[in-house]
């Protein structure tokens, strides 16, 4: 079994970049977002945006390469663990091109009840998802 859960290709677009020629590093952020919310929609079968059920608590990134222009980043991402009412991910990013590494993060996200604006026990089907795709519990 590989590594990573799930995988999602992106191309750095004109707007992505700086004066200095490459992907700005709030761009990598949201790359992230991106491929975290897509693996939890189809894993779980979302279809609307409020059906999300949880609130980003912690992110880290590390930059490896620049990424130019144009270029495909092939990003992958994966459960690491899951609590009680807490997950973390895993996350890399590669280019198409050359499978240069480009960026490494991580992420805590906190199941939430947006009607109580409380954190909320991890629904048992999320949990077996999580722990199926690599997530230590």
């Amino acid at each position: 079994m590989s590594r990573w859960a799930y995988e999602l290709s992106v191309q750095a677009t004109l707007r992505d970049t700086d004066g200095m020629g490459h992907v700005n590093n709030a761009v990598y952020l949201n790359w992230l977002e991106e491929v975290r919310t897509r693996y939890v929609f189809e894993r779980r079968g979302l279809k609307k945006m409020e059906e999300l059920d949880f609130v980003l608590a912690q992110t880290t990134l590390n930059f490896r390469a620049p990424v130019y222009l144009h270029e495909t980043v092939i990003l992958t991402c994966a459960p690491t663990k899951v609590g009680n009412s807490s997950w973390a991910m895993a996350y890399e990013g590669r280019t198409a091109s050359d499978d240069r590494v480009v960026v490494e993060g991580t992420s805590v996200q906190v199941h939430y009840d947006y009607a109580t604006k409380s954190k909320a026990p991890i629904p048992e089907d999320w949990r077996r998802i999580l722990v199926e795709d690599g997530a230590a519990e």
